[in-house]
């Protein structure tokens, strides 16, 4: 159109507006990565514009990014991913993606299309792909949260415990934890042991933060571990013992983030000072059984 046709140079210009942030050339030039024109065939690259486009808002690129999650292209391929791209390009205007979609809920499970209804509401509170909205996302969430899925209970249980796109509400948040904690989450497990803990949203009662900590901790979860070590270094709910505050800030030292594992460390380090060295190598015999037993 107004020049002779040549694929690389349409490409090269592609490129540089792409990389300036321009949506819909981001968009096109996956469209070229996908299919190999004027440029070798990459489906990592196209991956790469789909999104860069998606993250705007781009209908069009979020309908090409869940194609390719739909095939495993570029990507694995990933029924839900696909579905979350498809819902998002739907809701941002692709008339064609609403046919999309329903054909695959024809072929994904009750806990597929649960864990994409959660993750549309986790969209909506980073403002990801969609405009950022807590009340949005807290909508999503309840959504799958009123139908038993675990992950988006907790979302939900935080929502309200931090009042984010509903008043606060600790009573609500307690309730949403303990669904979530009673189906194994290990996040919430550990939010419900600290309500507890702290008496807020429930009475305080140091028997069900310790039962809840406990099996957090078992879960892996390196905040309720640190807990537990806290309580067990301050007398707090139990009995005071350095060994076994030791042996706690130990196993979130072997086992959490760099961030958890720094705390944990100069915890230990603090109780260590009041014990002999036979009860620190006794605590750190605990912690390995411990871990032995309990992490796989």
């Amino acid at each position: 159109q107004g020049v002779k046709q040549n694929s690389a140079e349409a490409v090269n210009w592609f490129q540089k507006a792409a990389t300036a942030g321009h949506a819909e050339a981001q968009n096109s030039l996956g469209v070229r990565y996908e299919k190999g024109q004027g440029i070798g065939q990459d489906f990592a690259m196209a991956v790469k514009w789909y999104r860069e486009a998606a993250d705007q808002r781009l209908g069009l690129a979020q309908d090409n990014l869940s194609d390719l999650y739909v095939k495993g292209l570029g990507v694995p391929k990933d029924p839900v991913l696909a579905h979350v791209w498809s819902n998002l390009a739907s809701l941002n205007g692709e008339a064609s993606a609403a046919k999309k979609r329903a054909a695959m809920e024809a072929r994904m499970s009750r806990e597929q299309i649960l864990e994409s209804t959660t993750h549309i509401g986790s969209m909506y509170a980073r403002g990801r792909g969609v405009p950022l909205d807590a009340a949005m996302a807290v909508q999503w969430y309840t959504r799958a949260a009123n139908q038993g899925f675990a992950i988006a209970q907790f979302e939900l249980a935080e929502c309200y415990d931090k009042g984010v796109g509903v008043p606060q509400n600790s009573l609500r948040a307690a309730e949403w934890y303990e669904k979530a904690a009673r189906q194994g989450n290990d996040r919430a497990q550990a939010s419900l042991g600290y309500l507890y803990d702290v008496g807020i949203g429930v009475q305080q009662n140091m028997a069900q933060a310790l039962q809840w900590y406990h099996m957090a901790a078992g879960n892996g979860n390196a905040v309720a571990q640190y807990n537990l070590g806290s309580m067990h270094a301050n007398g707090h709910g139990v009995p005071q013992s350095v060994m076994q505050a030791a042996m706690w800030f130990s196993i979130v030292e072997a086992n959490a983030d760099t961030t958890r594992r720094g705390a944990a460390e100069q915890a230990r380090r603090q109780v260590e000072e009041k014990m002999t060295a036979e009860q620190i190598a006794e605590s750190k015999r605990l912690a390995r059984e411990w871990i032995k037993a309990n992490v796989r």
